[in-house]
C-alpha cells in the first residue's frame, strides 16, 4: 500500500510469485543474482526497520497493515503516542516505518485473510495491501526455533536448527545488517512476538549482569531461550529490543547488563493488552476504598496460534505466573484467593474472552462481589502497543538511555525493574519521563 489509495484487488492466492534464484543458507528467499543485485541504498533518516520476531503471526499481520492504513490517514485508534497530550515529544513518525522479520512458517497472506474472515482487519485493507505482502514475504527470514518445534517449521528454519547458537546469534546480526543494508534504513528496533516459550530454567552465569552473554551462549543448552538470541542479536547491533512475550528476554541480568553497557535500551516483559489490564486498573480501586478482596477469579479463552500454543501447560505457566502477579502486588494480603485460567477455544479465533468474578468484603463484615466479562481483539488490542513500544524505545535511545527501561511499565505485565504495577501510577511514572524529555528538548 505504502501511502497509496490506487493499489490494484486481488484474489490472496492468485498472485504469481517471483521465479527462484539463487539462495543464501538458512534463509527462505532468493536474493537477486550479482548481476542484477543494486548498490546498497545510503541510509534515510526517514526509514525505520521495524524487525519483528513472529512476523507472519496475528499480531504481527495487524501491525504490517495498520502502519498501512496509518499512512493513509486512519485515526491512531489505540496508539498511546498518538495522544494528543503527547503531541509535543519528539517521537518517530510511523510514516517511515517499514517491517521486516523472521518467522519459522506460516504465509503472511494466508494471515491477513484470516483476519480479515474473523472481523479483526478490514477486507477491503487486505485487498489493497496484497503487494505489500508480496514484498513484505520477500524480505523475511527463517527464525531460529526450539528444536522441539522443528516438525512445524518450514525447511529453510529447521536448516537453521543445525547452526551452534553463537553462529544462529551470528545469522540473525547478519539478517538485520542485511536489512538495514539492503532497506536503506537509518535505524531499527527488533520486537519479539514469537508464540510463548515453553517454562525453563535459566542456566548458571546468566544472573550476573556482568557476565558476557556471547560466552554463555557458545556454553548454553539448545533449548535456551530463543529470547535470548534475539536480545543479543538486536543489542550487539545497536538496536532497541522489545520483548512483548512472557518470555525472559531483557529480564536476564546478562543481557540487561550488556544492553546498559551498550547503551541499548530494552524493555519488557509480557505486553499488557486485557484482562490483566482491567487488573491494574480495578485492583487499586479496592485498596485505596480500603475494600477487603477475598477472592479473584479470571477465567480466559482464546482461540489463535497463541491459544493453541498455551493449551501447553509449560507454555502457559510463564503467562498465568504473570497475569496472577499483578494482583498480588497491589493487593498484598496473604489470604487473598487468586486463579488464573487459560483455556484453548478454536472457535474464538482472534476474539479472547474473559470473565473475572471478584469477592470482596465491606463494612461490618457485608460480603459482596463483581463480575465481568471482557472480549476483545488480540490482536487490535497489541498490535498498536507494539508500534507504541518501538517509538519509545528509539526515543530513550535518543535520550542516551540503556538497559532496561523502567517507565516502559504500563504496557507490561511483568515490567522490567519495576515492583509498582498500579496502572495510574505506571502512567505517571511515564508521563514524567515524557516530560523530562520535553523540558531538556
Amino acid at each position: 500500500m505504502d501511502g497509496r489509495h490506487d493499489l490494484p484487488g486481488r484474489r490472496i492466492a492468485a498472485r504469481a510469485r517471483p521465479a527462484r534464484r539463487r539462495r543464501l543458507p538458512g534463509r527462505d528467499r532468493p536474493l537477486p543474482a550479482p548481476p542484477q543485485r543494486q548498490e546498497a541504498l545510503s541510509p534515510d533518516h526517514r526509514k525505520t526497520g521495524l524487525f519483528l520476531v513472529g512476523a507472519r503471526g496475528a499480531i504481527a499481520t495487524t501491525v504490517l497493515h495498520g502502519l498501512e492504513a496509518l499512512r493513509a490517514e486512519v485515526a491512531p485508534v489505540g496508539l498511546v503516542t498518538a495522544r494528543e497530550e503527547f503531541a509535543s515529544v519528539p517521537f518517530l513518525p510511523l510514516a517511515g516505518m517499514r517491517v521486516c522479520g523472521w518467522d519459522i512458517t506460516g504465509d503472511s497472506h494466508r494471515s491477513a485473510a484470516e483476519l480479515a474472515r474473523v472481523g479483526v482487519l478490514p477486507a477491503d485493507l487486505v485487498d489493497l495491501c496484497g503487494e505489500t505482502r508480496d514484498r513484505f514475504e520477500l524480505r523475511l527470514a527463517p527464525g531460529v526455533g526450539d528444536p522441539r518445534d522443528a516438525d512445524l517449521m518450514d525447511p529453510p528454519a529447521r536448516e537453521r536448527l543445525r547452526l551452534p547458537l553463537p553462529e544462529a546469534v551470528e545469522a540473525l546480526r547478519e539478517d538485520i545488517r542485511g536489512w538495514m543494508r539492503d532497506e536503506g534504513f537509518h535505524r531499527g528496533v527488533v520486537v519479539h512476538l514469537a508464540t510463548a516459550e515453553r517454562k525453563g530454567s535459566l542456566p548458571p552465569g546468566w544472573n550476573d549482569p556482568e557476565a558476557d552473554p556471547f560466552q554463555l551462549v557458545a556454553g548454553a543448552p539448545d533449548d535456551l531461550s530463543r529470547s535470548l538470541l534475539y536480545g543479543l542479536a538486536a543489542v550487539a547491533e545497536g538496536l532497541p529490543f522489545v520483548n512483548f512475550t512472557p518470555a525472559i528476554g531483557p529480564a536476564a541480568p546478562a543481557l540487561a547488563g550488556y544492553a546498559h553497557r551498550r547503551g541499548v535500551p530494552v524493555l519488557g516483559n509480557d505486553g499488557k493488552t486485557g484482562e490483566t489490564l482491567l487488573k491494574s486498573v480495578l485492583a487499586p480501586m479496592f485498596r485505596d476504598r480500603a475494600l477487603q478482596v477475598m477472592a479473584w477469579e479470571g477465567y480466559n479463552m482464546l482461540g489463535n496460534r497463541d491459544g493453541a500454543a498455551l493449551a501447553d501447560p509449560d507454555r502457559r505457566a510463564g503467562k498465568v505466573a504473570n497475569k496472577d502477579a499483578v494482583l498480588r502486588r497491589i493487593l498484598p494480603d496473604p489470604n487473598l484467593h487468586t486463579e488464573v485460567r487459560i483455556d484453548f477455544v478454536p472457535s474464538l479465533h482472534d476474539w479472547k474472552t474473559a470473565w473475572d468474578f471478584i469477592h470482596f468484603q465491606g463494612f461490618l463484615g457485608a460480603r459482596m462481589s463483581l463480575q465481568l466479562t471482557w472480549q476483545g481483539s488480540d490482536s487490535a488490542l497489541a498490535a498498536p502497543l507494539v508500534l507504541d513500544l518501538a517509538r519509545i524505545a528509539l526515543l530513550a535511545q535518543d535520550r542516551g538511555e540503556g538497559g532496561p527501561l523502567l517507565p516502559a511499565a504500563p504496557f507490561f505485565k511483568a515490567p522490567l525493574g519495576c515492583d509498582e504495577h498500579d496502572f495510574h501510577r505506571q502512567m505517571e511514572l511515564f508521563r514524567r519521563w515524557l516530560a523530562a524529555d520535553d523540558s531538556e528538548a
